[in-house]
């Protein structure tokens, strides 16, 4: 995977490492805000600020749910002239989120009317509905990355 600061024409690129705690959220958000600027319109960004979360909270309450609370999560975003992409980095098993997208959709069409899957849910919409190309992948360092980039 390419390293996103280095990506040519990035123009706002930063990295924040916290610890597997929800509590980080409010750090995050704040964090995230500094990617609210152009070209990245406002509809773009809330969209990217749902991805993220999504991805962190998933990361802390499933792929680092056996790890101790100190396990770093590494959370990075660029903004560049046609694209802006977010990347969440875990220390979890990996999986096949394109198998479980799938299977939500066939399993739960309603996903409002189930406690289960709403991350599965939220990122198929964003990939159908808003097009935002999303990826999960394990590196060879022995982390999972999530990928959420959306083009403009």
């Amino acid at each position: 995977m390419n390293d996103l600061a280095a990506t040519e024409g990035v123009i706002h690129f930063d990295r924040l490492i916290v610890q597997t705690e929800l509590t980080a959220i409010s750090q995050i958000l704040a964090w995230f805000g500094t990617f609210q600027q152009s070209p990245v319109t406002q509809a773009i960004w809330l969209q990217g600020q749902i991805g993220l979360v999504e991805g962190f909270t998933n990361a802390v309450r499933h792929a680092h749910e056996e790890l101790p609370r100190q396990t770093p999560i590494k959370l990075e975003a660029g903004i560049y002239p046609n694209h802006l992409e977010i990347r969440v980095w875990d220390r979890g098993s990996p999986f096949d989120l394109d198998a479980l997208i799938d299977r939500v959709e066939q399993a739960y069409p309603n996903p409002i009317e189930h406690e289960a899957h709403w991350g599965a849910a939220l990122f198929k919409k964003l990939r159908d509905q808003h097009s935002w190309q999303i990826d999960y992948r394990c590196s060879r360092e022995g982390q999972n990355c999530l990928k959420l980039t959306k083009f403009y």
